[in-house]
Order: structure tokens, then C-alpha cells, then sequence
């Protein structure tokens, strides 16, 4: 994701961060620096000084305008879930509403969104090739406030960013999360479809009038089945209209006047 001028952001005063769980992680950040680099890092991310937002497994990587004629490359890396998250995101899963294919799609609970939020200190390493290290510097918090915008419009990221694959999660929902053979002990119908799914309802037929059974293409359909021969086919057509529509002008005999 990028722009030529920048990535726009959303967010035109005040914190960034739509859910309570990104924009916890933001504020955690810019809890380490003063209230004017604080600044000067929103007011930059709103500017457009963050050029590109790269994301491969669980490095993101912008590029950001600053004083030099070349943009600051900051990087973001973000540590795996340990085994005690690993246990607590399992279980609240298996509470979430839309299940684990509602999760993997972006639709989870703040509950969630905490588990898989990155602690800034501990599971957050970042870098930046500007001369002001180490610490947050102000292409540091710009590209961070961006990153936070991207996981508001993009949740179902959080789960690779924490090295949740898709095609691994279901070993960590049945307690193997190192992928190693073994019974996954869950419920697979509640976990792809929800406690209480809300199925569409079954729609009832309406039998066909024999109007609706013998139109153009049901007859072509019949006449083709009867014989080969085109000119055998008119004929069958032609019966079949004659017969729908003596059918249609029949009145049992104590209805004839």
C-alpha cells in the first residue's frame, strides 16, 4: 500500500486508532518519547511523510520522507505469541461470535484484538536509518500511527503479524501450536461457524403452472428429447402448444354452463 504523496491517513486530530486495542499500542509507543515528538510524529503522519507500507510475515517495513533527499526506511519486527498468550487466545476463540473463519477475517472482539496487540516493549523491535537512535524517533511514530490505521482496516493482518498462519491455526486452537501431528481437541463445526449461527432461511418452492413448465426452451428441450429431425421437433412443438392450450380452456363438466 502507498501513494505518491504519501498514505493518507484517517485521523485528523487527536489519537489514531479506531479500536481500543490499536490504539492502545500508539500510545504505548508514543509513551516513551516527549509531548512535542509526539507531536511532531502525528503531525507528520498526517502530512503524508510516510511514503509505502510494506508487510512480509511478521516484518512491516515504510519508507519515510524526512531531511534528507532519501526517505528514512523504519522497520517494524513483532515476536510470536508465547505459550501463555498462545493458551488465552485459544480460549477466547472459541467465545468469539463469528468463530475462527469470523476471526480470520478481521471480525473479532476487542478481547482478541489485545491477545494479538504486540506489547511495545517485549514483542516491538523497531528501527529507523535516520541519525536519531536509539528511541522512537519521529519517523519511528509517524509510520507507527500509519501501521495502527492499517490494522483498523486490515484486523485479520494482526494474526500473521503475531506468526499465526491460517493454515496453522488449528493446531494452536487444539493445544499443539508447534504443527506437530496430534487430535486437535475443539469443536470444528462451533470454531468455523460460531456458537449460534445465523442461517439464511430455506426458501419455499412455488409448484410451476404448466404455462411455466412448457415455455420456449422446455419445449425445444422435449421436442430435441422426442426425435432428431427438426421438422419431426416443429411438429412436436406445435402438439405440445395445441395441447397446453385445450388444457387451458378445460372445465370439468358440472362447471359448463
Amino acid at each position: 500500500m502507498s501513494g505518491r504523496d504519501g498514505i493518507p491517513t484517517r485521523s485528523k486530530a487527536g489519537p489514531f486508532g479506531a479500536h481500543m486495542w490499536s490504539r492502545r499500542w500508539s500510545s504505548d509507543l508514543e509513551s516513551g518519547v516527549s509531548r512535542g515528538e509526539a507531536f511532531l510524529g502525528r503531525k507528520d503522519a498526517r502530512n503524508g511523510r510516510v511514503l509505502s507500507l510494506e508487510h512480509s510475515g511478521r516484518i512491516v517495513r515504510c519508507d519515510v520522507d524526512g531531511s534528507q533527499p532519501d526517505p528514512f526506511t523504519v522497520e517494524f519486527e513483532f515476536a510470536p505469541l508465547d505459550a501463555t498468550d498462545t493458551e488465552a487466545l485459544r480460549t477466547a476463540l472459541r467465545r468469539e461470535e463469528g468463530g475462527v473463519l469470523g476471526a480470520l477475517s478481521g471480525e473479532f472482539s476487542d478481547t482478541v484484538g489485545f491477545l494479538l496487540l504486540p506489547a511495545v516493549n517485549g514483542a516491538t523491535r523497531y528501527s529507523c536509518r535516520c541519525p536519531v537512535q536509539p528511541g522512537p524517533c519521529r519517523h519511528v511514530l509517524s509510520a507507527a500511527h500509519v501501521l495502527v490505521e492499517w490494522w483498523d482496516a486490515t484486523p485479520e493482518v494482526m494474526f500473521a503479524l503475531r506468526g499465526l498462519r491460517a493454515e496453522t491455526l488449528g493446531a494452536v486452537l487444539g493445544g499443539n501450536a508447534d504443527g506437530a501431528d496430534g487430535a486437535v481437541a475443539f469443536d470444528v463445526e462451533e470454531s468455523l461457524w460460531g456458537r449460534d449461527p445465523l442461517l439464511p432461511a430455506v426458501p419455499t418452492a412455488t409448484p410451476a403452472g404448466l404455462e411455466d413448465l412448457l415455455d420456449a426452451p422446455v419445449t425445444r428441450r422435449l421436442a430435441a428429447a422426442a426425435t432428431g429431425d427438426p421438422l419431426e421437433q416443429l411438429r412436436v412443438v406445435a402438439d405440445l402448444e395445441d395441447f397446453l392450450d385445450a388444457f387451458t380452456r378445460y372445465r370439468p363438466r358440472d362447471q359448463r354452463s
